[in-house]
């Protein structure tokens, strides 16, 4: 085998190397992608953080709702005032 063949086969063998490493980054990133991939994955993991805060949220407030009627109530026993009039 001549120089120019060895030189040759050393460039195929790097552009097959680069090839090579080149559809493994590709083969990773449609894993990370893809509908069932880790990306997808994540972003499912915060929707549904998400969804539960919603939930705790919407319950806290009506938790509250809740406080301020009765709180309202006790006062108007209290104070004996149910309206003040408005004139």
């Amino acid at each position: 085998m001549n120089e120019q063949e060895r030189e040759q086969n050393k460039k195929i063998n790097q552009l097959n190397r680069r090839i090579n490493r080149l559809e493994r980054t590709v083969n990773t990133i449609n894993l990370d992608l893809e509908p069932d991939g880790r990306i997808s994955d994540a972003f499912e993991q915060i929707e549904n953080h998400l969804d539960e805060q919603d939930k705790r949220l919407d319950k806290l407030s009506h938790d509250m709702n809740q406080v301020k009627a009765s709180l309202n109530i006790i006062v108007e026993h209290i104070t004996g005032v149910t309206d003040l009039p408005e004139e």
